[in-house]
């Protein structure tokens, strides 16, 4: 015997459903909110980056960054330190969400001289970036570059990068947890 469908409870589901995501939309929620649920999925340490190193390339320090207060930093003063790079941006929920995984593993290393955090904002506003960082409280370093090292070119948003003794050690697009012990002893080892 088939089950009958009772088509208005059935509308009426779909309606609240709509309802709810057309309002995340409208009002700018829809980012903040999705950024928010990937991070818990990140938090269950399912989404760890594979820190296996492979295929090193020597990296190319021709590039140039900028600091929230317009100071200018080229990557060839950061050669002799390891190079936590991390392309984000305000609008893209994988980011958000995987943010303050690498706040709290920012924390735990922004002491040691030889690592260094650089994430590098893709807003077209560096303002929005900055505006989205003190809203957050985050202490995580943001910038924007002014000339991209060529070898750092991605389509995806967030791509990580670490370069160690001036190679290009490690590359992961799309998000991931960076807040394990394995990943912090692959940024302190060299």
């Amino acid at each position: 015997m088939s089950k009958k469908i009772n088509w208005k409870k059935e509308a009426i589901s779909w309606g609240v459903m709509i309802a709810i995501f057309g309002t995340l939309y409208l009002t700018g929620w829809h980012t903040p909110v999705m950024g928010k649920i990937q991070s818990w999925f990140l938090a269950t340490h399912i989404f760890t980056p594979s820190i296996e190193e492979e295929n090193k390339t020597i990296f190319n320090f021709d590039g140039m960054l900028i600091t929230p207060e317009g100071k200018r930093i080229n990557y060839s003063e950061l050669k002799d330190k390891t190079i936590f790079i991390n392309y984000w941006a305000t609008w893209c929920p994988p980011c958000l969400g995987e943010m303050p995984h690498i706040e709290k593993l920012y924390l735990q290393l922004k002491d040691n001289p030889d690592v260094v955090f650089l994430m590098v904002s893709k807003d077209n506003e560096f303002n929005k970036a900055i505006k989205f960082k003190a809203k957050k409280e985050y202490e995580l370093p943001i910038f924007q570059e002014l000339k991209s090292p060529a070898q750092l070119q991605s389509q995806i948003l967030p791509t990580t990068f670490v370069i160690k003794n001036g190679e290009i050690a490690f590359r992961k697009e799309g998000m991931s947890n960076f807040n394990t012990e394995d990943f912090k002893n692959f940024l302190i080892e060299n």
